[in-house]
């Protein structure tokens, strides 16, 4: 785990969540011109979304500085994910049930579209309008599709996985698609605006994709330590339930899934899930692939940039990442 002192530049990074913000919406007024009533959803869109205080979503910045030593111009990549992001949040809140129109300022259905739309045709629609050289936009073009897609695959199989064959295995693919591609994009997009060879840009989707997964599984966290269940509520299939179900023997991974699908409508059945977690041998399991995806994102950083102050900044977000979804005996397995 790095001991840097990554203070100040963690602070400059905060400071940049005002010029993505400032870019995206001069952005915006552009598309007011001929779409008025989608550009004024979307920033309402913008203005909710409260995942935009997360630094980690500001990857860019530090993976630009790290290879060239010239965070900023990381701008038009940060904008873009903001862009997809808000879209994703929101379509998630709706799907989830815990969309609120008068807190956003938007019916239901109006965020449909508009989110709909943050996904898809306005990042595009903004890549042509970028000022970058013609091949980079087309990368980029095929970068934010093909990211997109697997993204959406990985939403898919996350609601139409059979219990029958959730493994360890099938749930990590889960995560690199629908958490992992996202950051593989922004990575990927990054060192094409470095201009490095096309084994660099692999190498830091790959990053990307597996910092995605982490980032995820830290979220996995968090929402418990607020006292939530969410997805034991939307039944959702998360990395530690997996392999808690994985490393049980067939008559207790059976109990388990049934203690799961009653814990969707029953708080008794989630308390139940987080005790029987919290004792199992499969808590210890969990925060040792932890350590595991931790230890080989270092050793990805280290292999694709220099010593840097950036490259520091990127190692605490990994620790930060790794600390806060790890399991301990005060917060418990869940």
């Amino acid at each position: 785990m790095s001991d840097k002192d990554v203070t100040e530049h963690y602070r400059t990074l905060l400071e940049r969540r005002r010029m993505v913000t400032a870019a995206l919406s001069s952005e915006l007024a552009l598309l007011a011109r001929d779409r008025p009533s989608l550009s004024a959803a979307i920033l309402q869109l913008l203005d909710s979304d409260g995942s935009t205080e997360s630094p980690f979503r500001l990857l860019p910045f530090p993976v630009l500085g790290a290879i060239t030593a010239d965070p900023q111009s990381a701008l038009p990549v940060a904008m873009l994910s903001r862009l997809w992001w808000t879209g994703a949040e929101s379509f998630d809140d709706l799907t989830d049930g815990d969309f609120d129109p008068e807190q956003v300022g938007l019916s239901s259905a109006q965020a449909s579209i508009s989110s709909a739309a943050c996904l898809t045709l306005v990042p595009q629609l903004l890549i042509e309008h970028l000022d970058v050289p013609a091949k980079l936009r087309a990368a980029w073009a095929r970068e934010f599709v093909t990211s997109s897609l697997r993204s959406a695959e990985g939403q898919l199989d996350d609601v139409s996985a059979s219990p029958n064959a959730i493994t360890w295995s099938t749930t990590m693919r889960i995560y690199a698609g629908k958490s992992g591609a996202p950051y593989g994009r922004d990575a990927a997009m990054t060192a094409m605006l470095a201009r490095v060879g096309n084994q660099a840009i692999e190498g830091w989707r790959v990053f990307g994709k597996l910092f995605g997964i982490l980032r995820q599984m830290a979220n996995d966290r968090a929402s418990h330590g607020l006292g939530e269940d969410r997805d034991l509520e939307n039944g959702t299939w998360t990395l530690l339930m997996a392999l808690a179900v994985e490393m049980a023997n067939p008559t207790e991974a059976d109990a388990l899934a049934a203690l799961r699908d009653r814990a969707r409508l029953d708080t008794v059945a989630r308390r139940e899930i987080r005790e029987h977690l919290s004792r199992t041998s499969a808590a210890i399991a969990y925060n040792d692939r932890i350590y595991v995806i931790r230890r080989k994102l270092s050793g990805l950083l280290g292999a694709l940039a220099k010593p840097s102050e950036h490259r520091d900044l990127i190692q605490w977000m990994i620790d930060a990442s790794a600390e806060d979804a790890r399991l301990t005996a005060e917060r418990g397995a869940v």
